[in-house]
């Protein structure tokens, strides 16, 4: 019923900004009734909003309670200032309540009172200061400050700067939370004056092409320039077909040489150094390119640049990566490293051509967060103790279960950290190195001219090697090689994809090695997942309900867990930052045993009196740390 009641005000509020009218609602909603398929999902699909659209509402208009009572107050106060009669307000907000458009556009339009009065009111109501947009120039600086896709995305017109503060015009008093996250993007502090304008796109655009005509020469791109496309003229001779091609891949690239394209790119590489995030995704939809960020392992829509540029965007990223602008029909990969706000980066960077253009993925390594050791794991005081052992064995074979960006690269690089590189030899086998550790030798895998897992494998066992990281066990021969290194004196760290961690031990035996192998190799396996941890900012504690508990499997009796309920800390979300669960199987003698009998896995977790995953996950859920849908998304019931 919640959930009911907040899509109905999402719609609602996109009627009060004038982007849908009540006819366009209605019937997105009757045909979700009919189809199952989201009504917002609809509209994006028939253009009448875009992702941005949503996803401002979404993430500002309600979560103030300011934003979604303005246009009562607005009213109030035009008339205790004097500006509007009883009878006037009335016959608006009667206006308002048929229509649900936002009372200042009934206002504006009605003619009783002039845009400057209502910002005026709005200004002083939320204790905002305005400004007369036809007094109030821009100066460079501070449109140089802010790239001029972000300003019109967020409706804010930069124009003043100073130090690291930008003061920016907008003509909603909603704007001040945009201009925080805008703010966190490009790492200033963003001011807000409220003025009043008719149409503040187009004077954003007018103040931006006034910079351009006075700082560029006429040789340099604009931002509205369009790639110019292969001709389709059949009177075009055949052989003059490869050079329209060149033509329109040397405007590409000259494109995306310039400075506009260039501000745009670290914008978008700014931003998500300063949301901490891990991915940054180019989409390539209709009408406009998405930027998306992921953060705690979550993609979020943080912004969308139109799609004449996207062809330039691509373009600049694949100079930076070394990579060839001219192939657009075959995937790629390349990488580059950069400094963003003092931070060195490695990026790794992964094209794939779709209908709509070429997407690209860019995997941001922060040399910086290699964690230090196990203890900032995240593991639990027994769990960690199990783990310090079987890094401390001489020989044999750790195993690090999960699926895919659960953290197994991290944990395998903790427990290298816990090594001495000053008296043992160790040698990584990784597909790819993703971060540079100092005192040892990282090998690149590259299976295209023949340099596999188990090839290097056997090269290292030549090494004098004290300790060896295989990055992934993919096949037979990989495992029965590396399960053998770990009977000959070698500590072999490794992981494999499966649910968890006693199901390790069936997907060897899949992989052909021998149970009595098995047995004698194997010392220890981690399964583990990650989990985003509650905002401390926005930690907010609620009753559960019996059946919340009983899908969590907890008892009846508990009163309290904790939410995120979201705020300007997390970009709303309610998370921030992540954390392990994990269960941590050490190989016994009797669990030996019970391996060399191909014991069932529910036999070795009995024996083993295993802390599974879930038990350590609601341990965390019962502590605050993590929240109970963090819980159901991602331990398997």
């Amino acid at each position: 019923m919640a959930d009911e009641t907040k899509e109905k005000n999402q719609g609602e509020q996109l009627i009060k900004q004038d982007l849908i009218t009540r006819e366009d609602l209605d019937s997105a909603r009757a045909s979700e009734a009919r189809s199952g398929v989201p009504w917002y999902k609809q509209l994006i699909a028939q253009r009448k909003i875009t992702f941005e659209a949503l996803d401002n509402v979404l993430r500002y208009e309600f979560h103030s309670r300011a934003a979604r009572e303005a246009h009562d107050s607005l009213g109030e106060a035009l008339v205790h200032g004097g500006r509007l009669t009883r009878a006037q307000l009335d016959a608006v907000m009667a206006e308002q309540k048929r229509s649900g458009r936002l009372l200042g556009s009934i206002l504006s339009e009605s003619g009783f009172v002039s845009r400057g009065d209502i910002a005026t009111v709005m200004a002083k109501h939320h204790g905002i200061d305005y400004a007369d947009f036809e007094k109030t120039p821009s100066d460079a600086a501070a449109l140089e400050a802010i790239p001029e896709h972000i300003a019109l995305k967020n409706g804010l017109l930069p124009i003043h700067a100073e130090g690291d503060r930008v003061t920016v015009l907008a003509t909603l008093p909603q704007a001040r939370e945009r201009a925080k996250n805008v703010g966190v993007m490009l790492g200033r502090r963003i001011e807000v004056v409220l003025t009043a304008c008719a149409d503040m796109e187009d004077e954003i655009r007018a103040r931006y092409r006034e910079l351009a005509e006075d700082d560029y020469s006429a040789e340099d791109p604009v931002m509205d320039t369009k790639p110019v496309e292969p001709t389709k003229d059949s009177s075009v001779p055949p052989g003059n077909a490869k050079a329209a091609e060149s033509e329109r891949f040397t405007e590409v690239a000259r494109q995306a040489s310039g400075a506009s394209i260039i501000k745009m790119v670290n914008a978008i590489m700014e931003g998500a150094v300063n949301a901490d995030a891990t991915d940054v995704h180019l989409d390539p939809q209709d009408p406009e390119t998405r930027v998306r960020y992921r953060i705690d392992g979550i993609l979020h829509d943080v912004m969308s640049i139109p799609r004449t540029l996207h062809g330039a965007a691509v373009s600049r990223v694949k100079i930076l990566a070394d990579m060839d602008i001219t192939e657009t029909r075959h995937p790629q990969d390349g990488h580059f490293s950069t400094a963003v706000n003092g931070r060195d980066l490695d990026v790794r960077v992964a094209t794939l051509p779709t209908f709509l253009g070429e997407r690209v993925v860019l995997r941001l390594l922060d040399q910086a967060s290699v964690l230090s050791g196990v203890r900032d794991l995240g593991l639990e005081k027994d769990d960690e103790a199990k783990m310090l052992r079987l890094i401390e064995q001489p020989y044999g074979m750790i195993l690090v279960t999960g699926p895919t960006g659960s953290g197994k690269t991290t944990t395998l690089y903790a427990a290298l950290n816990q090594k001495n590189v000053m008296t043992e030899s160790i040698v990584t086998l990784e597909d790819p190195v993703e971060y540079q550790l100092s005192g040892i030798n990282q090998v690149q895998v590259d299976t295209d001219i023949g340099l596999t897992f188990a090839n290097m494998l056997r090269a290292s066992l030549r090494q004098d090697i004290d300790v060896l990281l295989v990055g992934e066990i993919r096949d037979q021969e990989t495992a029965q090689i590396a399960v053998r290194a770990s009977m000959t004196g070698h500590l072999v760290f490794s992981t494999l994809h499966t649910n968890d961690a006693v199901e390790a031990i069936s997907t060897l035996r899949n992989m052909g090695v021998p149970s009595f192998l098995i047995s004698s190799a194997l010392t220890g396996i981690v399964g583990q997942r990650l989990v985003r941890k509650i905002c401390l900012e926005c930690k907010t504690p609620f009753k559960p309900t019996p059946e919340l508990l009983v899908s969590l499997g907890m008892p009846l009796s508990v009163r309290r867990l904790h939410r995120g309920t979201g705020c300007h800390e997390c970009h709303f979300t309610g998370s921030s930052g992540r954390t392990g669960v994990f269960e941590v199987l050490e190989v016994t003698p009797q669990l030996r045993t019970l391996i060399l009998q191909d014991a069932s896995p529910g036999q070795i977790m009995k024996a083993a009196n295993l802390k599974t995953m879930a038990d350590r996950c609601r341990r965390k859920v019962r502590a605050g740390i993590t929240t109970p849908e963090e819980y159901l998304r991602v331990i398997r019931l």
